[in-house]
């Protein structure tokens, strides 16, 4: 991590206009212009240390660090937006090989499907790189990545780590060059907005699912802890009255200990509110940056047939990852490995989002219908 982290803070410093001298083991030397220091709050000549042995004169860095939270404000929100190109067109497999692949890697429930050509073409991979911040009695932190295929919103994270070693490299990727006639527009900005909303939840779920269920763990145990202590507290005290009745003593006496009752079953759902705010969670996505990638791939097309309608679609094989590219759900993007295809408008469905509806036991379409199953009465 320590050289990764130089070797970034190095790169945003030269781009600032700092000369570098990288200092063994974990060091860099900084000869920073005037501006740089202003924002930095570091002398002319500095000393970055971002391991262990280096001490002294080094000022440590790490991503805790308050120098970390300077060098951010001065980045700002650069460096937010990449648009690349990836100009090694790697050996394709031919289109029979390529039929075969994408026909072994199809798993469609309920509809057939039927090979096309296969073509050279270019596309756009869109990566989105977030921020995930869950809070609740701890903070968790973590970074997720959603990639798709601007051409037909094919999944496409296996292509994330390639080219996150590419960037780090600055290896085989060119700056976007002057645009061709077979290089799609980028999607519309409403519509890409749409689309991360619905793909990102699914993400988030799965992305804190141990962390939820560990806090599940614990409130269980706190709240049988709470409700063991208060049933003895309430317990003891019933008995305490009905000694009291028993012996007959004044109404005052058996009010008094009615009113215990009462604040004992008060303070339990005090008690258990308080446990339910501790243990809320609070989930955000911060956009880190958005990688467009313009890649030459071979373009597998097909058919698909359910009942008596048919919709053409393709699936594209990149020279990144070396693979074909995943077919989506069309309503909440999750990962699938089998899929339906809707009725009405031959949408691609995971297993969720054809399921039947809770209330009348019917299928429907997430995408068609997202807000409600069609054949249940309006509530």
């Amino acid at each position: 991590m320590s050289n990764a982290l130089r070797d970034t803070v190095s790169r945003l410093l030269a781009a600032e206009g700092a000369i570098i001298e990288p200092v063994e083991p974990d060091g860099l030397e900084v000869l920073a212009p005037a501006p740089l220091q202003d924002a930095l709050a570091i002398p002319e000549l500095a000393r970055l240390g971002f391991g262990l042995e280096l001490a002294g004169q080094h000022l440590h860095v790490n991503l805790e660090s308050e120098w970390m939270n300077r060098l951010q404000a001065l980045v700002d929100r650069r460096g937010r937006l990449l648009q690349m190109t990836w100009p090694n067109a790697a050996a394709v497999p031919a289109g029979k090989d390529l039929g075969e692949t994408a026909g072994r890697g199809l798993a469609l429930d309920n509809a057939t499907f039927r090979l096309g050509e296969a073509e050279p073409a270019r596309t756009h991979y869109l990566w989105l790189a977030f921020r995930v911040t869950a809070l609740s009695e701890e903070k968790r932190e973590e970074i997720i990545h959603l990639c798709l295929n601007e051409s037909n919103l094919a999944e496409a994270e296996h292509l994330v780590e390639p080219l996150r070693a590419a960037l780090y490299d600055r290896r085989d990727c060119d700056a976007p060059g002057p645009d061709r006639d077979d290089a799609p527009p980028p999607p519309p900005t409403e519509g890409l907005r749409n689309l991360v909303a619905r793909a990102l939840p699914g993400r988030l779920r799965l992305l804190v699912a141990p962390f939820v269920a560990g806090m599940e763990r614990r409130m269980t145990r706190d709240l049988e802890r709470l409700r063991t202590y208060h049933a003895d507290l309430m317990r003891e005290t019933a008995v305490k009255l009905e000694e009291k009745k028993r012996k007959g003593e004044p109404d005052e006496t058996l009010a008094r200990e009615r009113l215990r009752l009462d604040a004992i079953e008060r303070e339990y759902a005090a008690k258990v509110a308080d446990l339910q705010r501790k243990y809320a969670m609070t989930v955000e996505a911060e956009l880190l940056q958005a990688c467009r990638v313009l890649v030459p791939v071979r373009r597998q097309h097909l058919t698909i047939l359910r009942r008596k309608g048919k919709r053409d679609y393709h699936l594209d094989w990149n020279p990144v990852s070396r693979r074909l590219d995943q077919l989506p759900c069309e309503s909440c993007y999750a990962l699938s490995k089998s899929h339906a295809i809707c009725d009405d408008r031959l949408h691609i469905l995971c297993p969720e989002c054809h399921a039947p509806c809770p209330s009348c036991g019917k299928l429907y379409c997430r995408a068609c219908h997202p807000a409600r199953c069609p054949t249940c009465p309006r509530q």
